[in-house]
């Protein structure tokens, strides 16, 4: 029980800095995003494929729509993905 109880907290040790590197390099790429379409089309290209949750879908639309409007505004036509 010792061993499985230690095994258990280093697991969740793991998958708490697997997290914790997600959210540095996801915010990364939203701060590149919002001023290189580059990055804000290959985001807006591969969200739909690799976040399927509803309520993750969800979560993002409100973003995914800011990237839209400012490819939008960058380069005064609508290149919608």
């Amino acid at each position: 029980a010792r061993n499985e109880a230690e095994r258990n907290r280093l697991m969740a040790k793991k998958n708490s800095l697997e997290t914790g590197q997600k959210v540095i390099i996801g915010g990364m790429f939203l701060s590149l995003a919002k001023t290189n379409t580059g990055i804000a089309k290959f985001i807006l290209e591969n969200a739909s494929t690799h976040i399927t949750r509803p309520a993750d879908v969800k979560r993002i639309e409100p973003l995914l729509e800011e990237l839209r409007q400012a490819m939008v505004s960058d380069t005064g036509e609508d290149n919608s993905v």
